[in-house]
């Protein structure tokens, strides 16, 4: 059974973005996550949208 959704720990490893940075992003609505108790659960599908090549940054930041 493949997983639906990791944690900020792995997520944070799957994407190379810091687990601060993906909590401010769930928390301002650019990315979908949910709270199960004291945990931040982050959809697989939303990671694949931040890395995907050429896609437009999240962050709200222009990259160098």
């Amino acid at each position: 059974m493949t997983k639906l959704s990791v944690g900020l720990v792995e997520a944070e490893v799957m994407t190379g973005i810091s687990s601060v940075t993906l909590r401010r992003m769930v928390r301002l609505g650019k990315v979908k996550g949910a709270r199960v108790g004291r945990r931040l659960l982050i959809p697989i599908s939303e990671l694949e949208k931040l890395v995907k090549p050429g896609a437009a940054s999240k962050t709200g930041r222009e990259k160098a």
